[in-house]
């Protein structure tokens, strides 16, 4: 794409981030987002075939500060995983807290059949799974694909208890760094 092209498509994913925070994904429509990010209604479906696939798209880019962030802490601390997994369950965990509609957002997507939104979620799943990798540095090899993916199992629970109001943070929180602590534990022994 060139510079413009990923200026429109930048615009218009955070439009997407602006509406679902304010209204909830269930509301957004892709003519208030061509508005909102002045990009025509035409150019928009452009750059993706369906809302679906926008949506996706959206949840990626507001993910990836924290998959930054957390990635850096695990390059910069001398904690061991499971301080560093704790942490980022924590922040993963307070992210979705603080914006609870893209928590729903992220539920609404683990639950879509669109090819798009299966790539794109498969995409985020890379860069978490290279994460957590980068978290559990010090298990045995062979354990860090299960308990990444157990991890990573007990965090979608929690964030669709916490949006469905089924959980607190605090229990959230709690649920998954007991869930942590045991996967860790039975890796380490």
């Amino acid at each position: 794409m060139t510079a413009r092209q990923l200026a429109r498509r930048a615009r218009l994913l955070e439009a997407v981030v602006e509406i679902v925070t304010e209204v909830g994904p269930h509301a957004l429509q892709m003519r208030e987002v061509a508005e909102r990010s002045g990009v025509a209604l035409g150019t928009a479906y452009k750059y993706f075939r369906s809302r679906e696939q926008l949506l996706a798209a959206a949840l990626a880019e507001w993910q990836q500060p924290l998959m930054q962030r957390m990635a850096a802490a695990g390059r910069t601390t001398e904690a061991g995983p499971s301080e560093l997994v704790a942490a980022y369950l924590r922040r993963a965990l307070r992210a979705f807290h603080r914006n609870p509609h893209m928590g729903a957002l992220m539920v609404l997507m683990q639950t879509s059949g669109d090819p798009d939104v299966v790539e794109t979620l498969a995409e985020m799943g890379t860069r978490s799974t290279a994460v957590m990798e980068q978290l559990l540095d010090g298990l045995p090899p062979e354990t860090v694909p299960v308990v990444g993916r157990g991890l990573e199992a007990v965090l979608m629970n929690a964030v669709t208890a916490l949006v469905t109001g089924r959980a607190t943070l605090d229990e959230a929180v709690e649920r998954v760094e007991a869930v942590a602590r045991l996967l860790l534990a039975g890796a380490t022994a």
